[in-house]
């Protein structure tokens, strides 16, 4: 379920307020179908054989990656597959229930959550179910007290379906009970959260030798219920990270096809840009434009969280510093300091510093001869991306780095497909 309603946004906040980033959403899988009581009718045959159908089972939900959505703007807070359907005369059995294949972007994280019963529901699980939730009856034919001496099929069937379900809690039992948590990392990966419901058996399922006319069947089974958090982490190969209004989204146009919005004010990205840089031989990498840090990020203040969660991905980290700026290396501290306190390690990655606004030359030389001389680890590359100077270097400089992170990448995953190939 989603915590925060979503007005219609106005022109001027648009962009910004209609990207979703973290939801709550209750996943239900489809009740299964009623069995069918029916009985074969015939000229010259009366009484026929029981031919009722069995119901059909539950749809499932599953959640699939896809490269088309950018947001999880488009998800409700239930989401329900159909139900199975019921069982029909002349042994014909119900069709399964269609599954719900919820689509989010790739870089979703699904996180099932623990539901908290309400008193309410607590005391509705621990009452018997009625006969009418678990059983349909022919017409005019509910069960009735026997003549001493008669035998109780009904009783007997629901001894059966009682052993039954009490097997199929001794299995979920064994299988355990594990939260599900999947990071949807490739397109069309997927994974199924909720089952649906098995169908309920006709009347044909309890014909005896005895019992040759059974005028009852069982109905569906419910479908799983459960809660679940998606968390979207934007999937880049490069992350820009920088304080508000240092140039990042200047940047990123300028360097790639993306048109972020651009602005002389602070925040004015709202939420992650991603953009594509093409290059002559058809080599791509794509850069995401990650909305301002501000000091005290990781503790939720300003955009927060909702900025530092889609750092976590990018293979490189590109420092964005604003070189016209009082004190850019004290900027550059400030944001490995956040990222470090957000996530142990996460400063040690591949790093470039973009010395930005470095058409403004009176202060711009003297701020970058204090940043070279206080960052000696990191390469630093200056440019002006509002008149788009040493941008080809800057990019340059970018494809070796994401070349030389991917070629270690698939070195990591050759590595552990041949461990696994041993074992």
């Amino acid at each position: 379920m989603s915590f925060v309603r979503v007005h219609e946004p106005t022109d001027n906040h648009k962009k910004g307020r209609q990207f979703i980033d973290l939801v709550r959403v209750v996943a239900k899988g489809g009740n299964g179908g009623d069995g069918c009581v029916s009985f074969h009718r015939e000229k010259f045959l009366a009484k026929g054989p029981p031919n009722g159908g069995n119901g059909g089972r539950g749809g499932s939900v599953i959640i699939r990656a896809c490269a088309d959505e950018t947001t999880l703007r488009h998800l409700g807070r239930v989401c329900t597959a159909k139900r199975g359907q019921n069982g029909m005369g002349g042994g014909r059995h119900g069709t399964m229930g269609a599954d719900l294949v919820v689509k989010v972007p790739v870089g979703t994280v699904v996180r099932e959550r623990v539901i908290q019963a309400r008193p309410e529901e607590e005391e509705q699980e621990q009452e018997e179910p009625s006969l009418e939730d678990r059983w349909v009856f022919f017409p005019r034919e509910e069960p009735h007290e026997l003549a001493p001496g008669k035998v109780d099929f009904f009783k007997q069937a629901q001894r059966l379906i009682a052993q039954e379900e009490k097997y199929l809690r001794w299995r979920a039992r064994q299988e355990g009970t594990t939260l599900i948590h999947a990071d949807l990392t490739e397109p069309d990966q997927e994974i199924v959260v909720c089952r649906g419901g098995a169908g309920g058996y006709g009347n044909p399922h309890f014909l005896t030798n005895e019992n040759r006319s059974p005028k009852f069947a069982t109905r569906g089974r419910k479908g799983e219920t459960r809660e679940f958090e998606l968390e979207l982490k934007t999937i880049a190969d490069i992350g820009l990270v920088g304080m508000p209004n240092a140039g990042k989204s200047t940047l990123l146009g300028a360097i790639s096809n993306a048109h972020p919005k651009q602005g002389d004010y602070a925040f004015t990205t709202l939420h992650p840009f991603v953009g594509t840089v093409d290059f002559a031989d058809m080599y791509q990498l794509t850069v995401a434009d990650i909305p301002g840090l501000i000091e005290g990020a990781h503790k939720n203040i300003g955009l927060g969280h909702a900025f530092l969660r889609h750092v976590e991905r990018a293979k490189i980290l590109v420092y964005v510093v604003d070189l016209s700026g009082e004190a850019p290396w004290e900027d550059l501290r400030t944001l490995q300091r956040e990222l470090e306190a957000y996530r142990p390690g996460l400063t040690k990655r591949q790093s470039l510093i973009v010395a930005n606004k470095a058409d403004q030359v009176r202060r711009a030389k003297d701020n970058l001869e204090q940043l070279q001389a206080e960052v000696t680890d990191i390469p630093v590359v200056t440019v002006s991306a509002r008149y788009e100077k040493n941008i080809l270097k800057l990019t340059s400089t970018m494809r070796k780095m994401v070349e030389q992170a991917r070629k270690e990448e698939e070195d990591a995953k050759r590595l552990e497909m041949e461990e696994d190939n041993t074992l």
